[in-house]
């Protein structure tokens, strides 16, 4: 049957270990998003890497972090579980339409002309409401490739306001690519050093996060790519990665080395930084992107930590939400995001194959875009934007690199005034403690 043949199908592709070749057994989750059984970790670090703390993900040779307890500290990864206890059942393939026949159409790699329904049975990832709510495919711009008008790694996505286009900054080819809102092609430039991610000032001059720059983590370059400035000299190890400029002009810079973030004035100078590695409500674990709402209070993915940060932009905790797993308003491992007209956040929650959308306190609202698996194998949401009732979202995978718009319509996601009140602490218990941030102001300035 066609539907044992899909599950064939996912079994070799989802639940195989790129080590051992076989099924996952204890399916263990890397920061960079690849999964891997716990004892072939635990033997490849053991034979190759035990003495040193650090280790390279064997398959994209991201430099991973070793955990303070070993193997067993990185987070399972439940994706992966569930989808094995869909796929089998005592040890058999088990069909997964009863009265319905699933055909090789269901499990298509090719780009789908709208969302599907979720290939693996019921799902509640697209509920909302109630209601089944998904955001509609418009289309998608981009490839996987080494040409001009094509991407090996997705890394940043922003959008300038003074031209209206869309910048996409691809950190394995270095180099960033314009394109207008209709997703046609307008140029680019290659940078003579790392970058990661990007950000546009109302000037419209880009900000990238940059690494390998000398003595620099963030560049500042024209849109013809000629490089105007370089800056953060006192940076030099932070290993940025996520950059936004706020509306008063400051710069926000996240730091993986450090678990920080960096705060810049509007002239570019070192202001304040917050933050340090751990769990508690001033902690981060590998904060990756960031961004603002109109109150540009300061938005964070603490990816590693499985959550969302809201921090006032003195640096105080306003409140987080998130938990690692794969049900509604749960998180694994997520990276980009973004805030629409209404200061609902959107989520790249990567490795739940997902775009989820929560209220500005956190409350999970809806999952626009889910079971991203179905564009390619290990298919995942990067980066995601919110433009004028439209999402723009990156995808990254083995081989795909593309930028997908999707139709979403906010209106009915607008939430209700009430009268001020004291902070609200959402599911991530943690930040219920002190609101005091922890941070640095050493430089000797502070928010103007």
């Amino acid at each position: 049957m066609a539907s044992v043949r899909v599950a064939r199908e996912i079994q070799d592709s989802f639940l195989t270990c790129a080590i051992c070749f076989q099924t996952f057994v204890k399916p263990k989750a890397l920061p960079c998003l690849h999964t891997f059984c716990e004892g072939c970790l635990r033997d490849y670090i053991v034979s190759r890497y035990e003495s040193t703390g650090q280790f390279p993900c064997p398959v994209c040779r991201q430099v991973i972090y070793t955990p303070y307890n070993g193997v067993v500290d990185f987070p399972d990864n439940h994706f992966i579980k569930s989808l094995r206890d869909t796929v089998e059942v005592d040890g058999e393939l088990k069909h997964f339409a009863e009265s319905t026949e699933v055909t090789e159409d269901d499990f298509s790699v090719n780009v789908p002309s709208s969302v599907k329904e979720p290939l693996l049975g019921a799902s509640s990832h697209h509920m909302s409401h109630g209601k089944k709510r998904q955001a509609e495919f418009v289309k998608k711009f981009g490839s996987f490739g080494m040409e001009a008008e094509q991407f090996v790694q997705i890394s940043g996505m922003a959008l300038s306001p003074l031209t209206d286009d869309i910048l996409v900054a691809d950190c394995s080819l270095n180099k960033i690519l314009v394109y207008s809102l209709k997703g046609d092609y307008r140029g680019g430039f290659v940078c003579d050093c790392s970058i990661r991610d990007i950000s546009v000032t109302r000037s419209g001059s880009v900000l990238v996060s940059v690494s390998r720059a000398g003595s620099a983590i963030l560049r500042e370059y024209g849109f013809d790519g000629r490089l105007m400035a370089s800056y953060g000299s006192y940076h030099k190890y932070e290993n940025p990665f996520g950059v936004k400029v706020a509306r008063t002009g400051k710069v926000l810079i996240t730091s993986l080395q450090f678990n920080t973030l960096n705060v810049f004035t509007d002239r570019k100078r070192p202001s304040i930084k917050f933050g340090s590695r751990g769990k508690g409500p001033n902690h981060f674990l590998l904060p990756y992107y960031v961004t603002v709402n109109s109150r540009d209070d300061i938005i964070i993915s603490d990816s590693g930590n499985h959550r969302i940060k809201v921090h006032k932009n003195d640096g105080t905790i306003l409140h987080c939400f998130g938990t690692q797993g794969s049900k509604d308003g749960e998180l694994f491992y997520p990276m980009g995001v973004c805030t629409d007209t209404n200061e609902n956040i959107y989520v790249a929650d990567a490795n739940n194959f997902r775009v989820q959308m929560f209220s500005q306190k956190g409350e999970y609202l809806s999952t626009p875009i889910a079971n991203t698996y179905e564009l390619g194998v290990d298919v995942k949401p990067i980066n995601v934007l919110y433009v004028r009732d439209k999402l723009f979202v990156s995808f990254r995978g083995t081989k795909f690199a593309e930028v997908h718009v999707y139709h979403w319509d906010v209106s009915g996601y607008k939430a209700p005034v009430k009268k001020k009140k004291n902070s609200v602490f959402a599911s991530c218990c943690c930040c219920v403690q002190d609101e005091k941030p922890s941070y640095d102001d050493s430089y000797g300035s502070s928010w103007a």
